[in-house]
């Protein structure tokens, strides 16, 4: 087992949407991600996330809103047409995007940072979820209009709502299990 776990966090890849066919995610498999999410630790047992699922036509929908928010939210100086033309293809390319949503009760008493990491922890579950599935990739995005009022009332969130990216979801021929990481050394020192 110990093996195994460390294999699934040593190979765990974003998978990006120029590397999907398109073709749709099964149910059972947004329900693993979903449910294996909901296992993240979380401060006061808050549970904190809230996950939107767009699929169907709703993907088409919150497609052309995330390029409407591109081109209308970049200066005319920064704008880059292939990147619009990139957001637009999404339609084509992915079969769902999660809507990563951080929701905080303002009757409970936790603080804001832990529930930002319960929730970074439970989007890192789906990550690890998606090992188990051969053609199946998926990578966060905090790009597509994440941080725009315009995409949270696209999304019909409250006040006490904040939106944190979303988990892109497709079909992929070869999931990448190759990667550049640095030693992990470099990052940890002992007082």
């Amino acid at each position: 087992m110990q093996n195994q776990i460390n294999e699934i966090i040593e190979n765990r890849r974003s998978i990006y949407p120029k590397e999907y066919t398109g073709d749709q995610v099964e149910q059972v498999v947004l329900d693993t991600l979903l449910r294996n999410a909901n296992f993240a630790p979380n401060h006061k047992s808050n549970y904190p996330w809230r996950f939107m699922v767009i699929g169907g036509s709703n993907l088409e929908a919150w497609v052309n809103k995330a390029a409407e928010i591109y081109q209308a939210e970049t200066k005319e100086e920064a704008f880059n047409q292939a990147k619009y033309d990139k957001i637009k293809h999404y339609a084509q390319q992915v079969s769902h995007a999660i809507a990563i949503v951080m929701e905080r009760d303002p009757d409970v008493k936790s603080i804001e940072r832990e529930d930002l990491c319960a929730v970074a922890a439970g989007v890192q579950n789906m990550y690890l979820s998606l090992s188990q599935y051969e053609h199946v990739g998926g990578y966060w995005s905090t790009g597509l209009g994440s941080y725009s009022k315009a995409m949270s009332d696209f999304l019909k969130l409250n006040e006490n709502q904040t939106l944190l990216g979303f988990f892109i979801l497709g079909v992929d021929e070869k999931k990448r299990t190759e990667g550049h990481k640095k030693d992990y050394m470099k990052f940890v020192s002992y007082l």
